[in-house]
């Protein structure tokens, strides 16, 4: 124990523990020797590999004779349909569920029910094709393909490597809609869908043969 001078108190002795100040000082020196790392330091400063951002590829060339990545097919069930090279699928799905209120309880009782259809909306695009090559004409042709095609009262079947990845091969068409762009050779087609798949339902209620 040692006595050290407080001058706020009129220069008494204070009893001060020896190993209490050698800590204390301890602790003072290990402060001096952290270092904490800088903030704004540049990628290779702190070892990180930099690469550049990705460019999408504009060249022309590059893309001359390549094969559409995700072309799309409808068909009707005996086989009869098109296929669309310029085609964009959007899929959503939701699953049914109950919400029960409790009584003098915050927040709901959630009861899974089973998933819902899934609502698919397709956007074709259409181009006038003559001898295999493209005109500069309306195609209105490949539009009254389309529209007789869409017009069937069944399911169709669709193909695509996009809704084969969503396990949807099925679509019952709900609505179809066009806005006139005849200043061009090229027409837009959107299609409202929802997937359709085929069930097997068994019943064990059968009606008794009356006596």
């Amino acid at each position: 124990m040692s006595l050290i001078p407080q001058p706020s108190l009129g220069g008494k002795k204070l009893p001060v523990s020896i190993d209490l100040a050698a800590m204390s000082w301890g602790q003072h020196m290990a402060k001096k020797l952290i270092r904490f790392k800088e903030l704004g330091g540049s990628p290779e400063r702190d070892g990180i590999t930099v690469h550049e951002i990705g460019q999408p590829i504009t060249d022309p060339e590059y893309w001359e004779g390549r094969w559409v990545l995700c072309p799309l097919r409808l068909e009707r069930e005996n086989g009869e349909g098109l296929t669309f090279a310029d085609a964009v699928a959007a899929a959503s799905r939701e699953h049914r569920i109950i919400s029960t209120a409790l009584t003098g309880r915050d927040g709901t009782v959630k009861e899974y029910i089973n998933a819902g259809d899934w609502a698919v909306n397709i956007v074709l695009g259409l181009q006038c094709v003559e001898g295999g090559e493209i005109a500069d004409k309306w195609p209105t042709n490949e539009v009254r393909e389309v529209r007789k095609l869409l017009e069937a009262n069944e399911a169709l079947r669709v193909h695509s490597e996009f809704l084969d990845a969503l396990n949807i091969g099925r679509l019952v068409i709900r609505s179809y809609s066009l806005s006139q762009m005849t200043e061009a050779n090229y027409q837009v087609v959107e299609i409202s869908a929802v997937s359709d798949e085929d069930y097997e339902i068994f019943s064990t209620d059968y009606e008794q043969p009356k006596k």
